[in-house]
């Protein structure tokens, strides 16, 4: 859906107002399907309404998060707990491998450029990367529920988490690792050491966005605080 993918790429943030009117012109269409689609959103929960009645993007609370990442950790611990007893196929190993390799470029990028984080460029090529080594994992695991629950998981928290300022060459060697780890674990068929690695690398994972969270609740009550202070102001001098 042309609004999910324009969320999804956040172009339409948190908070965002959504107008019926300048999506339908943007898409050449009347308002009609616009605001069906709007409103199965609405009854998704991926909108909501605002104080003023307007139609936004919704914001997830920290709470939401966390319970996201709760989901995401049972679901790809039984995935690759599936995949261990039964071993990946050599063909599958190389696939993972290839995936994975593509963050030992961009590491290797990132310290040649002598830059301290990824560009925006190559956070998306990681995050392709990475979206794709754990689809595929969940794929292997043939659970067709699972992997849909699993896609909108992964939706939910890319599309709502704090935009990545950028991985350093540490947190992308800590995650290539942590790949080659899984990798060699589901080769090896061990269940209990592919769990205990994806446990850990989600609850990493888990702990950097509720920081990027922490970060954001900061900003945006430094901004609104500063708001409201100007508009004081205005107040004061309209009334002199």
């Amino acid at each position: 859906m042309y609004i999910q993918q324009k969320i999804a790429a956040r172009e339409l943030p948190a908070g965002k107002a959504i107008s019926e009117v300048a999506l339908a012109a943007e898409l050449g269409i009347s308002r009609t399907p616009v605001h069906e689609a709007i409103r199965q959103l609405l009854g998704e929960g991926l909108m909501g309404e605002d104080s003023n009645g307007s139609t936004v993007v919704v914001r997830l609370s920290r709470q939401d998060f966390v319970e996201l990442y709760e989901l995401r950790s049972v679901l790809e611990a039984h995935a690759v707990s599936k995949i261990a007893n039964r071993k990946l196929s050599d063909k599958d190993i190389e696939r993972l491998q290839a995936l994975t390799g593509e963050i030992k470029t961009l590491r290797s990028e990132l310290v040649k450029s002598k830059e301290k984080v990824l560009t925006d460029a190559q956070m998306r090529r990681f995050e392709i990367a990475d979206i794709s080594f754990h689809t595929f994992l969940m794929s292997n695991a043939e659970n067709a529920a699972a992997l849909k629950i699993f896609n909108k998981v992964r939706y939910l928290i890319r599309a709502f988490a704090a935009r990545h300022a950028g991985h350093t060459a540490e947190a992308l060697t800590r995650i290539h690792t942590e790949h080659l780890d899984m990798i060699h674990a589901l080769a090896d068929g061990d269940v209990e050491k592919a769990t205990r690695v994806i446990t850990q690398h989600i609850q990493t994972s888990q702990q950097e966005r509720l920081v990027e969270y922490s970060y954001w609740e900061r900003e945006a009550l430094i901004r609104n605080q500063l708001q409201d202070f100007f508009h004081d102001e205005n107040d004061k001098n309209v009334t002199v």
